[in-house]
This record gives C-alpha cells, sequence and structure tokens, in this order.
C-alpha cells in the first residue's frame, strides 16, 4: 500500500514540474504605419493544469524604463496589436505570463525589437509558355530568408509593376496572360510583417509566329529574343506528327527568324524556341505554333464530255470537273489538226458547278478537225489534272462520182467508253432532221446516189453517240453540215395576170438561195414602183394597194444559187387582164 502511494504522488509531482516551467517566445513584432500600431506574434506555453491566467505585454521606447502597454486575458491568443505613441522611436517588447503549476508567479519572454527588415532579393528563374494551355508561367527558387510568407508577381508596362497575383509557392500559371499577350513579368518576396523584397528584374519569354506557304511548301518563323538573361542559347523545337518534341536546330544567340523549306504537306508540326542560359542552363519556351498542313487536292474527275458542232455555226466544247475547293482555275487547249496543242481559253474554276461549256466561234469546223482537252490548275498555280482529248467530226465535201455522191468523216475521239451507236442524219432545210440511216459498224463513208435526190438540197450530217460513261451519261457529237445542191435553168416570167393564176412575178428554178438576193421593178417613166428582198415573194402586180395599170414595166433581179453562183436578170415584164 505505501509503494503504491508513492507512485501517485510520483506521478502527481511529475504533471505538476511539467506543466508550465517557461515564458512565451516572442517570435516577430510587426509594425503598421497606417495604424501607429505594433502586432506582437508568440508561441503560447503549454498549460497541462490550467493555471495560466493572463498576460502582460511591457514596452521599452528608446532602451527606457520597461512600463506596462497592456494585460490580456484571452490566454489561448498568440498576437495582440499595441499602439505606438511615437514610431519615430525605437520600441522593444516583452511578454510575461501568470502563473504556473509549480508555484513559480510568471515567466518572462524574450525580449524582441520591431521587425523591419525586408526579406532579401528574389530573381525569377524563368518565363515560359505552359505548353498544354499556352498560358504565361512563371518559376523560381523558394527565398533564403525562413519567415517567408509568400511572393507577389508583377507585370511591368513601361513604367509601372501591376500586380498580377501572390503565391505561397515557387510557380505559377499567371492568369489571364497567354501568347497573345506577352508580357515582361517581375518578383517580390513578402514576410510576416508584410514586408516586401525589392522587385526583381523583369524577364519576357521569346514570342513565336510563324506561317505556312503550302505553294513554296515552307513555313517562315519570327520571334523575339528572351528578355532577362545576358548569354543564351535557341533551338528550335519540333513536334511532327504528335510524335513528341525534340530540338530540331540550334540557333544563333541573336536570331530571330528561319524558313523551313521541303515540307511534307500533310503532316502536323508543332514548333516552339527553347531558350537556354548559358551560366545557369535554366531554360523557357516560347509559345507553340502548330500548322496542320494538307496535300493540295487534285479533281479526281476532269472528264472532257464533248466537242460538237452546234448547229453547225460553232463548236462547243462540254467538260465535266470535280468540285474542288483547290482548284482556281482551268485552261482549254486546242489543236488544228495534227498540230500542237495550244491555249484556247482560261477560265475561273466556280465551286458550285460541276459542268461547263465553251464555245469556239473561230474555229474552221468545215475544214479542220479540231482537238481540245481541259487542263485544271490549283491554288498554287500548279497543273493538277488533265482531262481526255475530245475530237470534232469532220464531214468533207462530197465528191461527185458517176452517179453517186462518196461521203467521208472521222469517228469522234474521246468517249470514256466508245461510240455506242452512229446515225447519219438529212435535212432539206437545215431545221428538220431525220435519220437516214444508224450504224453500229462506225463506216466513215457513204455513197448517196443522185437520182435519190428530190429536192433542190439534200443536207447530211453525221452523229456519234457515246456509250453510257462512269457518270451514268452519254453525250452525242454531231458533225458539220455538207449539202447537195440540185440547180436547174433559173428564169422569170415574161407576164403576169392579177386575176388568174399567174399572177405573181418572181424567180423559178431549183436550187435558188431563197435568204439572198433583190428584185426591183420600174415603171417606163424609170420610176422604181416596187422592190423587195423576199424573192420567193416576188411581186404580184400591185402598186400600193392597187393594181398596177397594164403595160410594161422593167425588172432587175439579182440572187445566189446555193452553190454560191451570183446570177443577175434584167427584163420586161407584161401585166395584163
Amino acid at each position: 500500500m505505501i509503494a503504491r502511494l508513492l507512485v501517485i504522488l510520483f506521478l502527481v509531482a511529475s504533471q505538476i514540474v511539467n506543466a508550465i516551467d517557461y515564458g512565451p517566445q516572442i517570435l516577430r513584432i510587426c509594425l503598421d504605419n497606417n495604424t501607429s500600431s505594433a502586432t506582437l506574434f508568440w508561441k503560447t506555453p503549454s498549460d497541462n493544469c490550467n493555471s495560466f491566467k493572463f498576460y502582460k505585454i511591457y514596452s521599452s521606447e528608446n532602451n527606457g524604463p520597461w512600463l506596462l502597454n497592456k494585460t490580456i486575458n484571452t490566454v489561448g491568443t498568440n498576437e495582440q496589436t499595441v499602439l505606438l505613441t511615437d514610431l519615430t522611436s525605437d520600441w522593444k517588447f516583452k511578454l510575461v505570463t501568470y502563473s504556473s503549476c509549480n508555484g513559480t508567479d510568471s515567466f518572462i519572454s524574450n525580449y524582441q525589437t520591431i521587425d523591419q527588415n525586408k526579406p532579401p532579393l528574389l530573381e525569377l528563374d524563368s518565363v515560359s509558355f505552359d505548353y498544354v494551355s499556352q498560358k504565361l508561367s512563371a518559376g523560381w527558387k523558394k527565398n533564403s530568408e525562413p519567415d517567408t510568407k509568400g511572393y507577389w508577381l508583377y507585370n511591368f508596362t513601361a513604367t509601372d509593376y501591376d500586380k498580377i497575383l501572390d503565391s505561397d509557392k515557387t510557380s505559377c500559371i499567371l492568369p489571364g496572360f497567354d501568347f497573345t499577350n506577352p508580357s515582361k513579368i517581375a518578383l517580390s518576396t513578402f514576410d510576416s510583417c508584410n514586408l516586401f523584397a525589392p522587385i526583381s528584374g523583369t524577364q519576357k519569354a521569346a514570342y513565336l509566329s510563324g506561317k505556312v506557304d503550302t505553294c513554296k511548301r515552307s513555313i517562315s518563323f519570327n520571334w523575339t529574343i528572351y528578355e532577362g538573361w545576358s548569354t543564351a542559347n535557341q533551338y528550335l523545337v519540333l513536334n511532327l506528327n504528335n510524335e513528341g518534341f525534340c530540338k530540331l536546330l540550334t540557333l544563333t544567340p541573336d536570331q530571330t527568324s528561319i524558313e523551313i523549306n521541303n515540307i511534307k504537306l500533310g503532316d502536323n508540326f508543332c514548333y516552339y524556341i527553347r531558350t537556354e542560359e548559358v551560366r545557369t542552363q535554366k531554360t523557357s519556351s516560347s509559345n507553340t505554333v502548330c500548322f496542320q498542313t494538307r496535300k493540295i487536292a487534285s479533281p479526281s474527275r476532269n472528264y472532257l464530255s464533248n466537242v460538237t458542232v452546234e448547229n453547225d455555226a460553232f463548236i462547243k466544247i462540254s467538260f465535266d470537273i470535280e468540285k474542288q475547293p483547290d482548284t482556281d482555275s482551268l485552261i482549254v487547249e486546242k489543236s488544228e489538226g495534227k498540230s500542237p496543242f495550244i491555249r484556247f481559253a482560261a477560265l475561273k474554276s466556280n465551286p458550285l458547278i460541276e459542268n461547263y461549256n465553251l464555245e469556239d466561234l473561230d474555229a474552221n469546223f468545215n475544214k479542220l478537225v479540231y482537238s481540245y482537252r481541259v487542263k485544271t490548275v490549283d491554288k498554287c498555280q500548279s497543273i493538277s489534272s488533265i482531262s481526255n482529248i475530245g475530237t470534232s467530226i469532220l464531214l468533207l465535201e462530197p465528191l461527185l462520182k458517176g452517179n453517186a455522191y462518196n461521203f467521208k468523216w472521222n469517228l469522234y475521239v474521246g468517249y470514256e467508253k466508245g461510240i455506242r451507236d452512229q446515225t447519219i442524219e438529212t435535212s432539206t432545210n437545215r431545221f428538220t432532221w431525220n435519220i437516214y440511216q444508224t450504224e453500229n459498224n462506225y463506216n466513215t463513208q457513204l455513197l448517196f446516189l443522185s437520182e435519190d435526190i428530190n429536192s433542190d438540197s439534200t443536207c447530211f450530217r453525221i452523229r456519234n453517240n457515246e456509250s453510257l460513261n462512269s457518270l451514268a451519261r452519254s453525250s452525242s457529237s454531231t458533225s458539220n453540215v455538207k449539202c447537195i445542191y440540185k440547180i436547174e435553168e433559173f428564169y422569170l416570167p415574161h407576164t403576169i395576170n392579177p386575176f388568174s393564176n399567174n399572177n405573181i412575178f418572181r424567180v423559178y428554178g431549183i436550187g435558188l438561195d431563197k435568204a439572198r438576193g433583190n428584185m426591183e421593178i420600174y415603171n417606163r417613166w424609170g420610176e422604181k414602183i416596187y422592190q423587195t428582198t423576199n424573192l420567193y415573194e416576188g411581186w404580184n402586180g400591185r402598186i400600193s394597194d392597187d393594181f398596177a395599170p397594164l403595160g410594161s414595166y422593167a425588172y432587175k433581179v439579182y440572187f445566189y444559187d446555193q452553190k454560191n453562183n451570183y446570177h443577175l436578170k434584167t427584163g420586161t415584164i407584161f401585166v395584163i387582164r
């Protein structure tokens, strides 16, 4: 029992001795000039037996006597602000605690003066662009001052330092700052008294800009030199097709531009400038510039679908080209006979259409075979595709051998899947055409008997019809027109009777070109009483609305036959009843 009591007494004594046996420790005293006050920060003592009751703060001005400044009854606090009567004086403070478990009346803290020592200057390590976000970032070492509360970052503009943010870390991404507004950045350390170190020197990351020239297959760059390091090396770094960044080129320290040639179109390129300080080997990255290139696309379809003589007036060229935004223009070339191709026409590509038609008004389609082809020109002014060649059909002048006319022509060349069939067409008026015969063996000549001519003119043309092509379409190409003319003697009547069936004075005969000619009628005194160019209509024996008086009238008529021969007829016509 006695032994057990001794153990209990020993434990109680140990608790009393270890309850509170040292004074508080003043850590720092901070001055606030705006409020003429100082704030004390201290480390509180432990108090296992709840004997600690209050603090007393004493101050000494200019090494004078210690005077009670304030009593603090809140025992759990570890800071307190006191007013100062004179900010120009030298002040020191101490703290006394009351009381302790072991019977000691009080403990006195260490003496402490107001802290006015600023943290030492700290320079930035580097300013750089974050690769992922492309935001501006900054990094630095931890300040050697133990009492470092945090860091302020500034944006230096002309003569002012504008605060960006504060941080308790040694690196950060700067919100609101990216490659669109590269800035000069500075740093300052502040301590627990909010005393600030001098602002560091400014540093500014390199800013990279570039552009790709697809036609030259090159990328040109310009950039600004990193500001803040006295000597530095520069490198151009490339990430090709997202395979990772690697050093591409070593640049000179003062270099600010470069051109990369012979790039492969279709690749993806990302570049940045890496700057390395020679002395410390600190590095900084510029903003990243990326290019997603593609090959210049050529039209997959460039088909000259047809060459035809249109209405025996001009050659019409039709072609089909895939809509392609990389196509800038079209060049149509032609060849006369077997001569080399020369440029015939150039036109701007229309991104809204695929089918084009062009007219060759200068082609001598009655004497020559014409071939055409189409070239597409891309945005880089390079030929991107060449079409097939389309060749017109030339029907030659028929040769009369014995009692038959021999027609010859060439077949159309250029259809993707060839000619389906060929028709020979005839017309007596060049407006209405009838199929004379259809062929599948593609002859290139025809014998036409003279006895089969049943009109003053019989015209022929050849039509080649295309087999259905890969576009599910087909075209028809027609030749020029050749005619056989039946020319017989032309005459005019000697008399007309307005009241009989013989009441029209006009040119009679076979092979008259009714579109060209002139008729004039004169009375006996030489006065012109009638004129017309419509030789088929002629003169009906009237002067204005009245019948011409009986008698003789002179006439003068000229006209052409369908072989282009000129005829002139003069004489006298008698009007009778």
